[in-house]
């Protein structure tokens, strides 16, 4: 996917989750992107933020957020409904853009304005730039309304990260018994032969597969 894309996914939340680093444990916050181009994502924040020092001290970013109603309801059984949207995640690297980098890019792209407008009316804040990562689009239907699957999961990155594959895996010690295939509803598991394999658009990793696998044939998911 290109930069544009993804940012437009992020674009159309508007308010997301940004996490940080210090002293060993996650710092969240709500915030939101203020544009991109093809050096990543740009974001702001004040000098006199604990946001801005503990960027400084570790420079990496995470962010997430979701397109659909936050709210779950219940049928009479207690069963959670989850309208269909998708949440979208990236994490990666950060630096710094000095001031006059912002206003240069403000006269060429109308998202930059309100930083541009910021740097001036704020003096304290400061900009950084999410300039290589990987991430997630996690577009779910749980009950299937819209289409034969629950989950189509898009990987990306960019700058010089690689994308992780999604799901679990089956490895060569299968030997197509067909459970696994039965216990999914995710619609995940594809026949072969000699081999069952994982489509990983569609895998939630919820771990039925593996657990009824006799061979110990599946993998665990690997880390976004």
């Amino acid at each position: 996917m290109k930069i544009q894309e993804i940012y437009e996914y992020f674009d159309k939340i508007g308010c997301l989750t940004f996490s940080t680093v210090e002293n060993g444990y996650a710092h969240p916050r709500i915030a939101h992107l203020n544009g991109c181009d093809e050096d990543g994502f740009y974001f702001r924040t004040m000098i006199t933020k604990p946001f801005y020092r503990q960027l400084k001290d570790h420079p990496v970013i995470s962010i997430c957020g979701m397109s659909a109603s936050t709210n779950v309801t219940h049928d009479k059984d207690g069963i959670p409904f989850f309208e269909p949207g998708y949440f979208i995640r990236a994490l990666g690297d950060v630096r710094g853009v000095l001031p006059e980098v912002i206003q240069e890019k403000a006269k060429q792209n109308p998202d930059f304005r309100v930083a541009a407008h910021d740097l001036i009316a704020y003096p304290a804040m400061t900009n950084f730039c999410l300039y290589q990562g990987r991430g997630e689009i996690f577009d779910y239907d749980f009950e299937m309304s819209s289409r034969d699957h629950k989950l189509l999961r898009t990987r990306f990155s960019f700058g010089d990260m690689k994308p992780t594959i999604a799901g679990c895996r089956i490895t060569d010690k299968c030997t197509a018994c067909g459970l696994c295939l039965e216990e999914c509803s995710f619609k995940a598991i594809k026949e072969g032969d000699p081999h069952y394999s994982i489509i990983p658009e569609r895998c939630d990793a919820c771990g039925s597969c593996y657990m009824v696998c006799p061979e110990a044939a599946i993998e665990p998911a690997d880390s976004l």
